[in-house]
């Protein structure tokens, strides 16, 4: 093949795509905005989580991190853990510089990020399926429960990772109707750098591979030269060249160490893609599905607004992008003529191949925060289908239309406004708490050499609040073994011996269950008794937190106070 391929011709503009003009271009705005909305008003309600205080790590100390590079006489971290990478601390760092850590700062980048993944998915659809497509699936997308709240909690994290899938797929798209080395070069740093963000873009990166074969191969042949070959290797290794640079020197440790195949819960995998397309798989996780001891009382408009629908809509847990979805698949053999195909044919089997490989590898793909990554291409596909096929209408399509992608958008709101509901009402579960708030104010004040952590779920969330002044020290790690030997108890004797604090989780509220009672025994077994310094509630009048001291000898008083939490 030569090396110069022959341009693409752009086509010509149909109907359709002018009447969309600068209206359409508005519309998709304020469904970006909206999007950004819904986010906002989540924010104050839950607490810190684990994934999206992860990147701290690398910012505020105890510092720690999988591999460092030196530079300039600094240590600078690349990989944070063996399957992720230092983008998001890197990004943050910059960020926490000039606006320290807080839920708002924390979570208001990725939220931006989400609604420029809205905007980028819009102009993806507009360049190749047109103006209304477009539409319909930016609706889809801005108005999709699971897509929000992980984005919005940046639970995975996934937020990067969606924004890196949809710009580099719209660039690559570009490059194959326009031409350009920007776009070929910045596609695939882009996909390197999703890489480099979290290695379980390797899912989508051979869906995409595997779609692009099948579905457009004559359209990869028409644009297949060696240079562009070279250029898009070269420019993807760039973005992925942390990791890469990582796995050389460990042997392969992300993948070896990751990449285990296994059969296990399938079944509970494949009904996790149903729930997160329904979009009600967050409640009980994420928000509370139990009264609360100290019910919320709504206080602002919205919080009387969203209680007040969610009785009115009879407490919806199920929205309707499930049932669009399998529509919109049986339409597939009545568009199989039509231009929607091909598009509806690569999303299909991106999104195939994509969580065949989630399903059989070992501990993932049973998790909202793993099936998301396959998002957007469900309401691509809704999107498309729903557009070809209404326009059979007529003059009657866009009204059609509109609706169609109105009722799914309407019960996908009503799905995410009753997580609001109850969190409003009945509060953030205990990996959310939002007592995480009140323990790291008065860990601040608390004077103590080391603070041993004794569950996992909140070290990182502290790490961040705290800004790196909190003495933390992991607790949990002798205890958390069915049974432990004498250099285990060794440890834990030296840990008892120190002007120690301990934090843990109230029973019932444990995450790594029996963690509490075991340490308990081996420090009661060698003459230390347990001394209580603070429980700390949630807002909803839960005791999630407990601070203690071991003390030698007699037994001494508890002392026990929750501080009170605004209703």
């Amino acid at each position: 093949m030569n090396d110069k391929a022959k341009p693409v011709p752009k086509p010509a503009p149909t109907a359709e795509d002018v009447r969309g003009g600068p209206r359409a271009t508005l519309f998709a705005v304020a469904l970006c905005l909206a999007f950004f909305v819904q986010g906002l008003i989540f924010i104050p309600y839950a607490g810190i989580q684990t994934d999206e205080a992860l990147f701290g790590m690398g910012i505020y100390k105890p510092i720690f991190a999988e591999h460092m590079a030196r530079f300039l006489g600094y240590d600078i971290p690349t990989m944070m853990m063996s399957y992720i990478g230092a983008l998001k601390t890197w990004v943050y760092a910059v960020i926490f510089f000039v606006w320290p850590p807080s839920p708002y700062s924390v979570r208001i980048p990725v939220l931006l990020a989400g609604a420029l993944t809205v905007w980028l998915f819009f102009v993806l659809l507009r360049d190749t399926a047109g103006i209304r497509a477009a539409l319909a699936g930016c609706a889809l997308l801005a108005f999709d429960t699971v897509f929000l709240l992980t984005t919005t909690f940046d639970w995975g994290p996934v937020a990067f990772q969606h924004l890196l899938l949809v710009s580099g797929i719209l660039l690559v798209a570009r490059f194959y109707r326009w031409g350009g080395p920007i776009n070929l070069c910045g596609g695939f740093f882009l996909l390197g750098l999703g890489l480099w963000d979290k290695a379980l873009f390797v899912w989508m990166l051979g869906g995409l591979g595997v779609a692009t074969l099948v579905v457009f191969p004559r359209e990869l042949s028409s644009r297949f030269s060696w240079r562009n070959a070279g250029a898009a290797a070269i420019c993807f290794l760039v973005g992925a060249w942390p990791l890469v640079a990582y796995n050389s020197i460990s042997g392969l440790k992300t993948f070896g160490a990751n990449a285990r195949y296994s059969s296990v819960g399938l079944h509970s995998k494949v009904d996790q893609v149903r729930l997160c397309l329904e979009g009600g798989v967050l409640l009980g996780y994420l928000v509370h599905d139990d009264p609360a001891p100290r019910p919320g009382r709504p206080a602002s408009a919205i919080e009387q607004a969203s209680v007040a629908l969610s009785g009115w809509s009879d407490d919806p847990r199920v929205g309707l992008m499930g049932i669009a979805l399998a529509l919109s698949l049986a339409l597939l053999p009545w568009l199989w003529n039509s231009p929607a195909r091909k598009p509806i044919l690569f999303a299909l089997v991106f999104l195939v191949v994509t969580w065949l490989q989630m399903a059989f590898t070992q501990d993932v793909g049973g998790s909202a925060h793993h099936v998301v990554l396959l998002w957007p291409f469900p309401q691509l596909i809704v999107a498309i289908a729903f557009t070809r096929a209404t326009r059979a209408l007529g003059r009657a399509a866009i009204p059609v239309l509109a609706v169609l992608i109105a009722v799914v958008c309407g019960s996908s709101f009503l799905v995410t406004n009753q997580h609001l509901a109850q969190l409003v009402v009945r509060g953030p579960t205990t990996v959310w708490t939002d007592a995480v708030y009140p323990l790291a104010e008065y860990l601040t004040q608390l004077p103590a050499e080391r603070i041993y952590v004794m569950d996992w779920g909140v070290y990182d969330s502290l790490r961040l609040l705290g800004r790196g002044q909190l003495p933390l020290r992991v607790g949990s790690d002798q205890a958390n073994k069915p049974k432990m030997d004498e250099n285990d108890l060794r440890i834990v004797r030296e840990m008892l011996s120190e002007e120690a604090v301990f934090l843990g989780h109230t029973e019932g509220n444990e995450v790594f269950g029996g963690v509490s009672a075991r340490f308990a025994a081996a420090a009661e077994s060698a003459g230390y008794h347990k001394q209580v310094l603070r429980v700390i509630d949630d807002a909803r009048g839960r005791p999630i937190f407990e601070v203690y001291k071991w003390v030698a000898g007699g037994a001494i008083p508890a002392v026990t106070s929750a501080p009170e939490q605004p209703s």
